[in-house]
């Protein structure tokens, strides 16, 4: 759901994309050539699956289940090669609203889009192949409002 920001925007909060774990261990796999355990990402994904209370991340539970969600994001990196372009989140799920469960984006002050942290896979093939890719718009601040039809025109069109 979208909010709009009245008050300061929290940059505080925001991180650099390149602190991203997520994004730089996709960087390693898919830039560097490293194995997903090579480039970190197992040991991650195990690491949030053990501290989560839950004992839960991003639908994983153990080892087998990491290793079948970086299979398949193998998968939708090899189709991304052949397709140029991010299927939306409907083509992969039907009935998916307003890419629920992928890239989340706000729009700050002036309109710069920010990257939310949802979607980091998605994000980060995207960012690697220099493809357009379906958002889900987040928090807008006041002063963007007036932007929002030039990102809503053309949704997927890259916006770095």
């Amino acid at each position: 759901m979208s909010g709009r920001v009245l008050n300061e925007w929290p940059t505080d909060l925001q991180q650099r994309i390149s602190d991203n774990p997520k994004i730089g261990y996709c960087f390693d796999h898919w830039v560097q050539g490293k194995t997903w355990a090579e480039a970190g990402a197992i040991n991650f994904m195990l690491e949030k699956i053990a501290s989560s209370p839950a004992g839960v991340s991003d639908e994983c539970r153990d080892y087998g289940d990491v290793i079948e969600r970086f299979e398949t994001l193998d998968r939708i990196w090899a189709d991304l090669g052949k397709r140029g372009s991010l299927p939306s989140r409907q083509e992969l799920i039907p009935g998916n609203f307003r890419e629920i469960g992928g890239v989340l984006i706000h729009i700050g002050p002036g309109g710069e889009p920010i990257f939310s942290g949802a979607g980091c896979h998605r994000f980060a093939m995207a960012l690697i192949m220099g493809a357009p890719f379906p958002a889900q718009l987040g928090c807008v601040h006041e002063s963007a409002l007036d932007q929002l039809p030039e990102f809503r025109s053309r949704p997927c069109a890259p916006i770095f």
